[in-house]
Parts: C-alpha cells; sequence; structure tokens
C-alpha cells in the first residue's frame, strides 16, 4: 500500500494552533458558564485527579454525563461537569447525593476528555482496594460481653441509632465474631432486609432492618470495599479489613441484585479459623498417619472433593503448614486469595486480566516449585497442566467438585484428562464433610433406639479389622445437645471433618487406565479396606462428637 503523504510542517503548525485556539475558545464559554451558574471554573489538564475518586462514577456514564469526581474527602465530594442541566449527569448527582455533599465545578469539555483517558491509563484497583474498619480492643470486648447471643445481637442493632450505618455495622461484626459466624447475609425483602448470620453452615435469622438502615449499610459497604456505588444492576465483589489490635480480620464482601434491591453476603476471613495443623482437621488415627507420610512425597497429586463449604481449602492449607520449610518453594494459585500464609508464594486468578487458572499454572511452573497448590482444577486445559507438573517432579495439591473421593476420576476424564497420564499422578484422592459437634456446655448421654443400636452395628461391621472404634456392645451411650445460650439453642457448637481416603495403588491405577465408573471404582475400594465418610461419621458419632440426625442431613447413607 502507498504511504499515506507527510503533511507540510507548516501546514502542521497551522492546524495544531487552530485546535490551540478552539480548546481555549471552549475554556472561555466554560469560564463564563460558571460565572453565570456562580460555580468554581477548573481547568482539568492542569490539576491531579485522586484515582480512587475517578472509579465513583463508571467511565460509561461519566461520558454520558460530562462529569468527573476529581477528589474525595470523607463525605465530600469534589465533582468537575460540564453543564449541571445534563440529564445524566443529574441523575448522577442525585445518587451521588443520598450519600455525600458534592461540590460542583464547571469545565470545558476538552478538560473532561484529559480526565476521561485517566480511565484507560489508571487500573481500577477493585478487589485491591479495601477500606479499613477499626474497632479498638475495649470497644469489640465491650460489645463481645453484650453479644452473647443472636437475640442479644438483635436487641442491639434494634436500640442502636438508625440514621447512621457505621454502629449497625460494627454491632454485626462483632456479634458475627463473637457467635463464630462465617457468613453475614443481608436479603433484601419487600420493606427492608432479613438480616442472618451462617454459624457452623446453618443459616439463622437475627433481626430486620428498615429500608433507610439497610440503604445505609449498603452504601457503607460499597465504600469500605471500593465499588461503584451508583450501579444497583450488576454484580460487583470486594473486600475490606477489620483492624484489631493483634490481628486483620479481611471481609470478603458480594453484592448480587435483587426483584426488591441488592442482596448482600460478607464473608469473615478470620485468621483464627485457618490456623489448624492436619491434627485439629479431625482425622481418624490411622487416616492421619497415612496422609502425614502421603503429603511428604516428592511428586503426585492429591484432590480432596466436596461442595463448597466442606472444608477443602482448610485441609489442603493444613497439608502446606504441615511441608512448609525454608528448603521448598511453594506456590499457590487461587480464587481468590482468602488467607495469607507464612512462607508460602501465593498468587491469585484474574480472569478479566487473562491470568485464568490455566495460565497461571503455566507461569508457576516457570518458577520452580517444589510444591504448588492450585484452588480449583474447573478444565481440561487445567487438568492437563496439573497432571504434567505432578508427573514432573512437583506436588501437586487440588480440589475438585465432587460427591465423594471415587468421583474424583470420572470427574477427570470428563474433563478430558488422559488416563494413562492421569493414573500415573494421582496419588490420593480424599472426600469430606464438616459436622456440627455437639456443644459441650449442654451435652448429655442417652441410651440409643434400637434402630440406632442396629445401624451402627450394621455400618461398622462392614469396617476392615484394622481401623480402631470405640466400644458399642452392652449398655453404651450416645450423647446430644440439650440446647443452651451458647449455641443459640441449637445442641451444637463448632465442626468436626468427616473423611474418606482412596489411596492410588497398581490396582486402581490399571482401573483409571480403563476410564471406570463411579460404580466399579467402589467396588474395587470396598476390597481394599476402603472407610466411607458415613463409617468415619459414625464412629464420630460413638465417640460422642455429634449425632446421627447430623451425619445423615450432611452426608447421607450411600
Amino acid at each position: 500500500m502507498p504511504k499515506t503523504p507527510k503533511k507540510p510542517a507548516l501546514e502542521e503548525k497551522l492546524e495544531q494552533k487552530l485546535s490551540e485556539v478552539r480548546h481555549q475558545e471552549e475554556e472561555t464559554r466554560a469560564e463564563l458558564l460558571a460565572d453565570q451558574l456562580e460555580l468554581t471554573y477548573v481547568n482539568l489538564t492542569a490539576i491531579p485527579i485522586d484515582s480512587d475518586a475517578l472509579f465513583l462514577i463508571p467511565e460509561k456514564d461519566a461520558r454520558a454525563g460530562q462529569i468527573v469526581v476529581m477528589r474525595q474527602t470523607d463525605k465530600e465530594l469534589k465533582i468537575a461537569l460540564a453543564d449541571p442541566q445534563n440529564p445524566a449527569a443529574k441523575k448522577i448527582l442525585e445518587e451521588l447525593g443520598r450519600n455525600f455533599t458534592c461540590q460542583l465545578f464547571i469545565a470545558s469539555k476538552h478538560s473532561l476528555e484529559q480526565a476521561f483517558d485517566r480511565y484507560k491509563t489508571t487500573k481500577q484497583k477493585g478487589k485491591n482496594i479495601t477500606g479499613q474498619v477499626e474497632i479498638s480492643a475495649e470497644s469489640l470486648q465491650k460489645l463481645q460481653e453484650e453479644l452473647k447471643s443472636l437475640e442479644d445481637v438483635k436487641k442491639k442493632i434494634e436500640t442502636a441509632p438508625q440514621d447512621t450505618a457505621t454502629g449497625v455495622l460494627e454491632i454485626a461484626i462483632a456479634g458475627a465474631m463473637q457467635n463464630d459466624a462465617s457468613d453475614i447475609h443481608l436479603e433484601s425483602k419487600d420493606k427492608g432486609a432479613l438480616f442472618r448470620y451462617r454459624i457452623d453452615g446453618i443459616l439463622h435469622d437475627v433481626v430486620f432492618l428498615s429500608p433507610k438502615t439497610y440503604a445505609l449499610i449498603i452504601s457503607r459497604l460499597k465504600l469500605l470495599s471500593g465499588m461503584v456505588l451508583n450501579v444497583r444492576d450488576k454484580a460487583q465483589d470486594g473486600r475490606f479489613t477489620i483492624k484489631l489490635s493483634d490481628m486483620e480480620v479481611e471481609v470478603r464482601v458480594s453484592v448480587i441484585p435483587g426483584p426488591n434491591g441488592e442482596n448482600v453476603v460478607m464473608r469473615l476471613l478470620n485468621p483464627k479459623s485457618i490456623n489448624l495443623n492436619i491434627k485439629d482437621l479431625g482425622l481418624r488415627q490411622d487416616a492421619y498417619d497415612f496422609l502425614i507420610k502421603e503429603i511428604q512425597k516428592p511428586n503426585g497429586m492429591i484432590v480432596t472433593t466436596g461442595p463448597t463449604g466442606s472444608g477443602k481449602t482448610t485441609a489442603l492449607y493444613a497439608f502446606l503448614k504441615e511441608v512448609t520449610n525454608p528448603e521448598l518453594k511453594i506456590i499457590t494459585l487461587e480464587d481468590p486469595i482468602e488467607y495469607h500464609l507464612d512462607g508460602v508464594t501465593q498468587t491469585q486468578v484474574e480472569t478479566e486480566e487473562g491470568y485464568t487458572f490455566a495460565a497461571g499454572l503455566r507461569a508457576i511452573l516457570r518458577q520452580d516449585p517444589d510444591v504448588i497448590l492450585v484452588g480449583e482444577i474447573r478444565d481440561k486445559e487445567t487438568a492437563e497442566i496439573a497432571i504434567q507438573a505432578a508427573l514432573t517432579g512437583h506436588i501437586v495439591f487440588s480440589t475438585l467438585h465432587t460427591n465423594d473421593a471415587a468421583g474424583a476420576i470420572p470427574r477427570f476424564i470428563d474433563m478430558g484428562a488422559n488416563p494413562t497420564s492421569l493414573s500415573s499422578a494421582l496419588i490420593d484422592m480424599l472426600a469430606q464433610r464438616l459436622l456440627r459437634r455437639i456443644c459441650k456446655f449442654c451435652h448429655e448421654d442417652y441410651e440409643p433406639t434400637a434402630e440406632e443400636k442396629a445401624k451402627i452395628k450394621k455400618v461398622l461391621g462392614e469396617l476392615p479389622k484394622t481401623i480402631e472404634i470405640p466400644d458399642f456392645s452392652g449398655n453404651f451411650k450416645l450423647s446430644r445437645g440439650k440446647g443452651c445460650a451458647k449455641c443459640n439453642n441449637t445442641g451444637y457448637k463448632g465442626r468436626v471433618g468427616v473423611f474418606e481416603i482412596i489411596p492410588v495403588d497398581t490396582e486402581i491405577e490399571k482401573l483409571i487406565t480403563k476410564s471406570p465408573s463411579h460404580a466399579e471404582i467402589i467396588e474395587l475400594v470396598k476390597k481394599k479396606g476402603f472407610v466411607s465418610m458415613y463409617q468415619d461419621g459414625v464412629i464420630k458419632i460413638l465417640q460422642k462428637m455429634t449425632t446421627f440426625e447430623e451425619l445423615d442431613s450432611i452426608v447421607g447413607e450411600r
């Protein structure tokens, strides 16, 4: 193609001069408009713009309204715009005005265009922007002393000032920590919102919030989490930090639109809840002894399976804690990073940036790691790379969403993994669930029913002779919780894991190469001394840790 002829230098200078004149005319008109409206004129090409404040208005909306936030100071915003009568700008100002005092400045369209370019040159921190809620040790201790039960939290919120979100939010967080809640749910209804805690995997209603209080809380949470305030029809994610005197608790926030307004879930990532050793997970002694040896192997893949909330990540972190030492390079790939681990290099998936599990795993392998943790294997590409890593001198820990340990093999093959490579890479498959523990403050012994005795005899009668179980002959007793203030009258406090483990030996390795069904795998492992999650649960019932009611509802006999 012929090149476009270059303009003569004189012509270029003339066009540049004309452009400067036009821009100056625009600035003059903006100054005149500012005088007429009794507002201050500003030239955005000459002043810095606060990047965090900029993203309070999405780029698309900012361009439509010819408006931009220059600076944020606590509850005050300095906003530049071309015309306050612009309908799109008026709508944005109305939204922002609910939570901020807005000081307006007039800027030319050319000046605003320079500001709009900042959206492309400035990366929105999004998930990395975290506000901080400062709760003093004295304040937290005082609140926790007052919030011994969910009823106490309800009364405290109902009597708190309803014209500010900070007090209610502080009570909600202190109550969650005192009652060991993992999540805080705010569910929008016709008139207000239902506030609930998830404790030991079960949701508990706490209090109903008025529309005004709920709106203030959502705005406060969005500000803290680095979300866009005036976006209500799209899902948003963010996080903030609760700073305490001795530690920091991360809170991951998810907001989604609903028919009656926005719904919020806050997950509290308390460092104390993840600071577990393998022994703390609830493994039987034989399973513990076996796993301690397996995770020390120099290569191969260990996968844990189970639904969301079954404790898979906690187990993997416990494995990492066990193998961490200065001689090993340990790298994780997570989505997202929930807890920070000492002595471990942690990386986070950023799908929008092209850093997927597969891309991240490739990059990690170039870092010469000894141990790799992959948060979840979801697709063929990630599975293949993880398998190759396990075959080439790395130990790989990962998770799969399957119902039991045997389901891991069909899941890998369904994703497109090569059965021969898979059989050589896999060393162990685990499955787990979390059962609520009987409350130690209100437990009572009772005589088991004839049905319970028959079930125990049947289930444990199928166990291998090598498994040590409590004596259930004669007049043995089981335990249950009566319900008290400490456990919010549920009879349960805390949780314990139930596990099943399938080691990949020569016979199972041969079976994997034939792309077996789930039933074929179960048939083989039962001949080899397999202990199912249900059987493990029955052992824990005899040890007076949990109940049949809990085991049947979470695991169910298979």
